[in-house]
């Protein structure tokens, strides 16, 4: 007797083609020889999870059997890609019975996946499916504060709507979050989410972190994104953070914190553009060294490349020209910057020597176009 063929686990390379061609006939065809629950894309997923899968190949795949709360490599379902993507397809998934409530290895639910990409649609379909508010992943963030925790610049608008419907949004009563709810809703059915100190510094952080860049931010989406912004200092109750005032290029440079941490912050902020290289050799060598502290302390070095050679050559001629730094760091400096990759703390020594050099040499210097695009 013939045995059954075994069917592939993986699915086509060239799937998404597939997908995005449309042809229902041709998708279904694939699953002539791969498994209902065959695996693609980087997190090795289920057809379902993929953000082109058209309503029809779904339903089909779920009628023929195809695991609705399939799970990645990363723990997630199809609902928790969907809730991630703008191409996403909730309603279809949740029509289908999905799991609303999944959550993955970060205990992340689909709600947190759609605040954490400002996806608007996708938090208002999943709110109307059942999804709670008041779910907290392995982070102990509910999905609004994770949403607010990864906001960005051009994720602040749609954070704002966003915001509105989460803090509008049921939870029960019985969570003893005592004097942090807000003012009940007319007839006493609903109770606001709560606001928490949390949520409160992380609104600041993105006012910091706007304001830091509003001089190159997309003049097309300025006005709307500062209204949005001061949509959240109004939600959450935070003091507008005040605009960023630059250091005149003229004046001497004058720190007044105390620690050399302290004293980099200040100056990064009254020094360091919002992108591109400062207008002076202070303002450059505090950016150089913030840069390589956060890719050697941050990123592991994986984007090191001849760029960054050029700045770690660049700030170590900055640090020895106009009153150089004292001969004993400038062999620190040397040091640091030939294993600056391999140097546990290299960047916050960097960051050190750049803040000495500027309080030894307050008199803006005007920095030539340097050789390197980072």
């Amino acid at each position: 007797m013939k045995m059954p063929k075994t069917k592939k686990k993986l699915l086509p390379k060239d799937f998404d083609l597939l997908l995005k061609a449309g042809d229902i006939t041709a998708l279904k065809a694939v699953f002539d020889t791969c498994d209902l629950d065959a695996r693609g894309g980087y997190g090795k997923h289920t057809a379902l999870a993929f953000s082109d899968c058209p309503d029809e190949l779904a339903r089909w795949l779920v009628g023929q059997g195809a695991d609705l709360e399939a799970r990645d490599a990363y723990g997630r379902t199809p609902l928790h890609y969907h809730a991630s993507s703008w191409q996403g397809r909730i309603e279809i998934l949740i029509d289908l019975g999905a799991d609303i409530q999944a959550t993955d290895h970060d205990a992340d639910t689909p709600l947190h996946k759609a605040t954490k990409s400002a996806n608007a649609e996708a938090v208002r379909a999943l709110l109307g499916g059942g999804a709670r508010a008041d779910a907290h992943n392995a982070s102990n963030l509910t999905p609004l504060a994770a949403g607010l925790q990864h906001c960005s610049n051009v994720q602040i608008e749609p954070m704002a709507g966003i915001a509105e419907l989460l803090l509008a949004a049921e939870v029960p009563r019985d969570k003893g979050l005592g004097d942090l709810f807000k003012r009940a809703f007319s007839g006493g059915r609903r109770v606001q989410a709560p606001i928490t100190p949390q949520m409160q510094g992380f609104v600041r952080r993105i006012g910091e972190t706007f304001e830091f860049h509003r001089a190159g931010f997309n003049p097309e989406y300025l006005e709307a994104t500062s209204a949005a912004l001061g949509r959240l200092y109004a939600l959450f109750d935070v003091p507008p953070v005040p605009g960023r005032v630059m250091h005149d290029g003229r004046a001497p440079i004058i720190v007044r914190s105390a620690r050399w941490q302290d004293q980099h912050k200040e100056l990064w902020a009254l020094l360091v553009p919002s992108k591109g290289p400062a207008s002076t050799v202070q303002g450059e060598l505090i950016r150089i060294a913030g840069r390589i502290a956060d890719e050697v302390g941050g990123n592991g070095g994986v984007n090191w490349d001849a760029d960054y050679g050029k700045m770690t050559r660049a700030f170590l001629a900055h640090i020895s020209s106009g009153a150089p730094l004292p001969a004993a760091e400038l062999n620190r400096a040397a040091r640091v910057v030939a294993d600056v990759r391999g140097l546990e703390g290299a960047g916050g020594e960097l960051c050190e020597l750049a803040v000495q050099w500027v309080k030894i040499n307050p008199t803006p210097v005007p920095l030539s176009p340097p050789s390197y695009s980072r």
